[in-house]
């Protein structure tokens, strides 16, 4: 799967950025601050253009669903990422 520059490499569970040779492990992701850490970690390189954040956003919410799974009403909740993403490889496997 792939979002502007950004690819989902299901092998190993991460996001790159095939540009920049950026990569971001989806199994470290457990909360939403570890996910607003990533999104601002991007903001701050010289090609985090705001392209590239809404690619990286997109990526987010469709591997990571964060709105029910990191802070669905408000509330910071504990996710798994590392199970997350193994779903969404299985789930894009059989496409």
């Amino acid at each position: 799967m792939r979002w502007g520059d950004w690819n989902f490499n299901a092998s190993n569970l991460t996001l790159n950025h095939t540009v920049e040779g950026y990569e971001i492990d989806l199994e470290e992701i457990n909360s939403s601050a570890e996910m607003l850490d990533w999104i601002f970690q991007v903001r701050n390189k010289q090609w985090g253009t705001p392209q590239v954040l809404f690619d990286l956003i997109t990526a987010f919410e469709e591997i990571l669903k964060p709105q029910s799974n990191y802070c669905s009403f408000g509330v910071d909740k504990r996710a798994n990422g590392s199970e997350l993403a193994k779903s969404f490889a299985k789930k894009h496997r059989k496409e």
